[in-house]
């Protein structure tokens, strides 16, 4: 005779197979009707405040947890942000990932993360996000084409980028400022006795390096210094040092360069010590952008500056909330100044304080 794997309400390893809990189940417990338990937990319709605690004291003696399906359609919100990102090989990404994620859950929402692949489209990930369902998108991506904000508008869905913007002001986003980045760079590597600039670009259509580079350049020229040189890195690592050796070839190489992005600063410094024998900072000093956590190790020691994480997930997702609350708010636009962070990739100015302060206070630069 064959052994039956259940008996008496047993699983064969001796468990008490688990009831599911219904709501129902709570609304007997705590002496109410089943419509009184989902008013409480979908907060539509009065409950009084003596009914709720009867139900969420029933609820927690029986283990009972809300079904989130059911509930979003008696809500229409899911609950559900989506964040996509195209760009989680490099370590910022991952840190905004994590602040993301961290400032959702606080907020009382899920993420649901859609990663992109370099090799593809970010446009053609979009209708599979909206498919989904959810409250709000969050777009975090250097390669970033208007069209996905776009698509998010049509179907409805409110949708924030974050760590760049668009040209098209019809859009929320939150971003470094990266204008204000460049001139920090440019005046740092001046006051340290530099006259041959240069730099490492990132995507040629992605606003972060236009303005960093913009930045940068025009605050040379305001302090009369010679025109920096430019190569395009792409922001990868094997682009940076592929740009810095192309650069470390000229009959008047460059004695510091300013790199959109820590990945090139990084390649660029492999490269420069390990295929042309110079020396960083001693022939060449390098300053990256991010201070991703890279930057901070022993092989680096990478003069950076910094574009908070942090602060810039929790302003996007505070901007999103604005949004899904008042799907007729007027679109917004902020930028966080960040701060140079001094290590050992550069030459030092002779004073440094100057640098110090968070965020360092520039004099503005003419139109």
């Amino acid at each position: 005779m064959k052994n039956k794997a259940r008996f008496n309400g047993k699983a064969a390893n001796g468990r008490l197979k688990r009831k599911h809990v219904t709501s129902y189940d709570v609304a007997a417990a705590a002496g109410v009707s089943q419509s009184a338990v989902s008013r409480v937990f979908s907060e539509r319709g009065y409950a009084s405040q003596a009914m709720r605690a009867r139900v969420h004291e029933a609820a927690q003696k029986l283990g009972f947890k809300p079904n989130a399906i059911a509930r979003s359609l008696i809500t229409r919100r899911s609950q559900i942000i989506a964040v996509v990102i195209a760009d989680l090989q490099y370590s910022f990404y991952l840190s905004i990932l994590h602040r993301l994620c961290h400032e959702l859950r606080s907020g009382g929402y899920q993420a649901l993360l859609f990663s992109v692949p370099s090799s593809e489209d970010i446009d053609d990930f979009m209708p599979d996000v909206i498919a989904y369902q959810v409250d709000g998108v969050i777009l975090a991506s250097s390669r970033l084409a208007s069209r996905s904000a776009r698509l998010c508008r049509d179907a409805g869905v409110p949708v924030v980028l974050i760590n760049r913007y668009l040209s098209d002001t019809a859009f929320s986003a939150i971003s470094a400022d990266n204008l204000y980045a460049g001139r920090l760079a440019a005046d740092f590597l001046l006051a340290g006795g530099h006259e041959r600039l240069a730099f490492i670009s990132g995507l040629e259509d992605t606003s972060t390096s236009a303005d960093r580079e913009r930045g940068f350049f025009e605050r040379v020229k305001h302090l009369g210094g010679r025109r920096p040189l430019r190569r395009k890195g792409n922001f990868t690592y094997d682009g940076g040092s592929a740009a810095a050796l192309d650069l470390m070839r000229l009959d008047r190489r460059p004695d510091a360069i300013f790199c959109a992005s820590d990945i090139m600063a990084m390649g660029a410094m492999d490269a420069i010590r390990y295929e042309t024998g110079l020396r960083v900072p001693e022939d060449v000093s390098i300053v990256g952008f991010n201070d991703a956590a890279e930057a901070a190790w022993k092989g680096f020691e990478l003069t950076t500056i910094t574009s908070s994480a942090e602060e810039m997930s929790r302003r996007a997702v505070g901007m999103l909330e604005e949004l899904m609350e008042d799907p007729e708010r007027s679109p917004t636009r902020e930028f966080i100044k960040g701060r140079l962070v001094i290590r050992k990739s550069a030459r030092l100015p002779a004073d440094t304080a100057l640098f110090s302060a968070d965020p360092y206070a520039l004099e503005s630069i003419p139109e």
